[in-house]
């Protein structure tokens, strides 16, 4: 099935589940992405019921659980959305596409001004493309991937490769010297992505690159990009919450 495409849904709500690959659905994260709006006082675009719209801002995360926006500007427009079964919020952060749905809101005063408060919501898809969208992996904790092949002899091997960066759809790893053939359009299938927060994750690679990087050393070395193949919903989501406490983990040494 072709990737749904963000560049049709500009008016509108993108189709939740369509996207639902790239939705994130840990609260602590949630919590955390809606915060950063409310900080940098980026505007949504609130979708009533997925028709009529209007321009809002997240004002609260508040301790029990709930999220706070601002209300339609206009008396008519705020009575929709206060009995709206639910509210489709829309902006971006940091070049990402954020969209999430707040269900049955209700007309609140907050701070002495008209709001709009509903549950904390269940997931936020968060959409890059992702060919902009890559971590470098830590040198101090390498990332590595086992690729399962077949030798000349027909033995069964394991070639362990080292991950340079990740993103939802693939990877880049240093090509080994001779123990495997990374051509463009190769494809293998028994892979073993061994991130720090569980059980070995299986993946299937295809080649889609080869470059070669100058080191600052001098030493030339090759690069092989990877794109994902038929990954799974789970396994996606595991990846994100890898790049997700990668990125958490570069904020904070960022700040000392």
């Amino acid at each position: 099935m072709p990737e749904p495409s963000e560049t049709t849904t500009t008016q509108r709500p993108l189709d939740a589940d369509a996207f639902s690959r790239y939705a994130v659905r840990d609260p602590l994260e949630i919590a955390r992405l809606l915060k950063a709006l409310i900080e940098k006082r980026l505007l949504l675009t609130a979708f009533v019921d997925g028709g009529e719209s209007f321009i809002t801002l997240t004002l609260a995360v508040t301790d029990d659980g709930a999220v706070i926006v601002d209300a339609c500007p206009d008396e008519m427009g705020n009575a929709k959305a206060g009995d709206a079964a639910r509210l489709v919020c829309a902006t971006r952060l940091d070049n990402v596409k954020l969209q999430f749905a707040l269900e049955t809101p209700t007309r609140i005063n907050h701070a002495g001004k008209p709001a709009l408060r509903a549950a904390l919501p269940e997931s936020i898809i968060r959409l890059q493309r992702r060919e902009f969208y890559r971590l470098p992996t830590p040198q101090a904790e390498p990332l590595v991937c086992v690729i399962t092949c077949a030798s000349d002899d027909g033995r069964r091997r394991e070639v362990e490769v080292r991950i340079v960066d990740i993103s939802g759809g693939g990877l880049a790893v240093l090509v080994p010297p001779r123990e495997l053939p990374f051509e463009p359009g190769t494809e293998y299938n028994q892979c073993s992505l061994r991130l720090p927060d569980g059980n070995p994750l299986p993946v299937s690679l295809k080649v889609r690159n080869l470059f070669e990087v100058v080191k600052a050393n001098g030493v030339k070395v090759r690069r092989a990009g990877c794109e994902f193949i038929g990954l799974s919903n789970q396994a996606t989501a595991r990846i994100q919450r890898y790049m997700f406490k990668l990125e958490r983990d570069q904020r904070t040494r960022e700040d000392y």
